[in-house]
């Protein structure tokens, strides 16, 4: 008979996609993992299994908490380029409070490990999918409300863009106006397009 666990799976399931988001998934070995989850191998193999589908668990668990609640910004707002400036704010202001220093847990699987696990790839591209629609379903509320263009309309390739691209250099420890200087221009163009 199995022992009750005693822990929660959901606190320590944050835990792992915190060393998986900060580390990456080559960069962590399972006694890391176990070190910093608090958990001794056996815990960890028979509450998540393998280090493969603990990472699996970790991704999905990003996307549906870090991932959703920055997304769900451009939705929320009253006007579609108030929602995009929304969403830009909120990762600008993530990165500068520390929390995405480490970059986007989803783009550094895209760079780490999609040309080498299609399942991966799959996950990263509905995720991209998911934030192009938001913002392609945020540039069609403005353009009915007469804030941008036609043309402006079709932005939403170059606004995931930006984003990776911001992903990235949060890597490097840029300054506020290193960063605004990137979504600035990003967003006036479209706004600017009518």
């Amino acid at each position: 008979m199995a022992r009750p666990k005693t822990f929660d799976p959901d606190t320590k399931l944050d835990l792992a996609m915190d060393e998986f988001w900060r580390k990456g998934y080559d960069g962590l070995q399972v006694h890391d993992l176990c070190r910093a989850m608090g958990l001794n191998p056996g815990s960890l193999y028979g509450t998540f299994g393998d280090k493969r589908t603990l990472f699996l668990a970790a991704f999905d668990r990003y996307a549906s908490t870090v991932s959703k609640e920055a997304i769900d910004r451009v939705a929320a707002a009253p006007s579609g380029l108030d929602g995009l400036r929304a969403y830009f704010s909120h990762i600008v202001e993530s990165i500068l409070d520390g929390r995405r220093s480490w970059g986007c847990l989803v783009t550094n699987v895209a760079v780490e490990l999609t040309s080498r696990d299609p399942e991966i790839a799959a996950r990263v591209q509905a995720h991209f999918q998911r934030l192009e629609g938001a913002f392609a379903a945020a540039l069609l509320r403005s353009f009915n409300a007469g804030q941008i263009s036609q043309a402006a309309v079709g932005s939403a390739p170059f606004l995931l863009c930006v984003v990776q691209g911001l992903n990235v250099v949060a890597k490097t420890k840029p300054s506020r106006e290193r960063l605004e200087s990137i979504v600035r221009p990003a967003i006036e163009a479209i706004a600017k397009s009518v």
